[in-house]
């Protein structure tokens, strides 16, 4: 986590020294696709019924707060960073023929190195393309005690009931930004991944 700050503040100094104009903040909300997705976990056996003890639904949060910036680097490219939080998800789960049991908390940050394209502009409008990789970092998951009983103990694929990193990728094929003044407007982004089907929100350009 410590070299992504480290980064973060690399390119907020960059951002400082360039030229007015070449660098937006945006901030907003995501909404769908991977931006709740927990990482897998496996669910005790149960011996009598010959079959996993309960029924796991995916988390049930679809939306995350979505922060970043982007420095243009040429005309119609520019690279950033961003960040999306989610604060908490469950995963409801379902006991044998009974109601719901139980559920699982977890929160999540993920850090993405962005690109960024325009590819049209026109009066105040931008049509755009952003895509990006970086990591997940999710929080260790709150149990409560009756899933800390040794029979109904729940475990990662990866054998590591504790915190865990994944990939994270976004790809938002179409982005377009509104500016009806010179340094603040708005946007919204379509696309898949981890930051969402659909991210919307304000951009600030210095």
């Amino acid at each position: 986590m410590k070299k992504y700050l480290i980064t973060l503040i690399t390119i907020i100094g960059i951002c400082l020294c360039s030229s007015a104009q070449r660098v937006e903040v945006f901030g907003g909300y995501s909404y769908g696709s991977l931006v709740a997705k927990l990482p897998g976990i496996t669910p005790p056996f149960d011996t009598h019924f010959n079959a996993p003890m309960y029924s796991l639904p995916q988390g049930n949060d679809n939306s995350a707060l979505t922060l970043g910036l982007n420095v243009r680097i040429i005309k119609n490219l520019s690279i950033g960073l961003s960040w999306t939080g989610v604060s908490k998800s469950q995963i409801i789960m379902h006991y044998w023929g009974s109601t719901v049991m139980d559920d699982v908390e977890q929160s999540s940050n993920t850090i993405i190195f962005n690109v960024k394209y325009d590819w049209l502009k026109f009066w105040k409008i931008n049509l755009y393309s952003r895509a990006g990789i970086g990591t997940i970092f999710f929080s260790e998951p709150t149990f409560s005690d009756w899933l800390i009983e040794e029979e109904h103990r729940l475990e990662w694929r990866d054998g590591k009931p504790e915190s865990c990193k994944r990939l994270a990728w976004q790809v938002s094929f179409v982005g377009i930004e509104y500016r009806p003044i010179k340094w603040v407007g708005v946007f919204a982004e379509g696309g898949l991944g981890r930051q969402g089907a659909l991210l919307a929100g304000l951009k600030v350009f210095i």
